[in-house]
């Protein structure tokens, strides 16, 4: 056996307690890393179980409220809307007819020629609103009667341009195109005319 020395021994001795101590810590390291780990992987596997919760309840919230809460929509008479809605357009088709009608017996005996003469130097550089209904390849169609409102068609680039009324102030425009939107012109909008130039489209 070979002889070692004591002081050789005991650096030995040494080596030996300071790998024993940094196994320790080692080990100390690991076993604290693994519960860390151990604690993520608690905690990934509670956060599925919440998230799964959570859209469980979501879900069984929308099909209650679509179940109990549509009843409310299946409810409405639709036949009874559509009534009073055909109601409420033949009115107002009747008194716009009404008010032609009026308009007519009271200019029954008026020239026409010296009417469009006197408003066309009543609107001169003026300005004019009117609401464009819409704009076709063709001019074949009668789509328009002066005999209830006046209406133009104008021709530009190819495409005729239909509008009706002629309005001085905005406001009178836009409730004509309210009710146009209602009766299904969902693209009228009002525009404004200088001695017949367009000038501006009003939204």
């Amino acid at each position: 056996m070979p002889f070692i020395e004591e002081e050789k021994f005991k650096l030995m001795q040494q080596d030996l307690d300071n790998a024993k101590l940094k196994r320790e810590v080692a080990e100390s390291e690991l076993s604290s890393a693994q519960e860390k780990l151990a604690a993520v992987k608690r905690n990934s596997k509670v956060l599925p179980m919440v998230l799964g919760i959570l859209l469980g309840l979501a879900l069984g919230a929308t099909y209650y409220f679509y179940t109990n809460g549509s009843s409310s929509v299946n409810d409405i008479d639709i036949e009874k809307v559509k009534k009073e809605e055909a109601f409420r357009v033949i009115d107002s088709i009747s008194r716009a007819e009404a008010r032609a009608m009026r308009n007519n017996s009271n200019s029954s005996d008026i020239d026409v020629d010296t009417v469009t003469d006197e408003l066309t130097e009543n609107i001169e550089g003026k300005t004019i609103y009117s609401v464009q209904i819409g704009v076709l390849s063709e001019n074949n169609y009668p789509l328009l009667s002066s005999e209830v409102i006046p209406s133009t068609v104008t021709a530009n680039n190819g495409y005729f341009k239909y509008s009706l009324g002629l309005f001085s102030t905005i406001e009178e425009a836009k409730d004509l195109q309210k009710e146009l939107v209602k009766l299904g012109f969902k693209d009228a909008f009002v525009a404004s005319y200088v001695n017949g130039e367009r000038q501006k489209i009003h939204n």
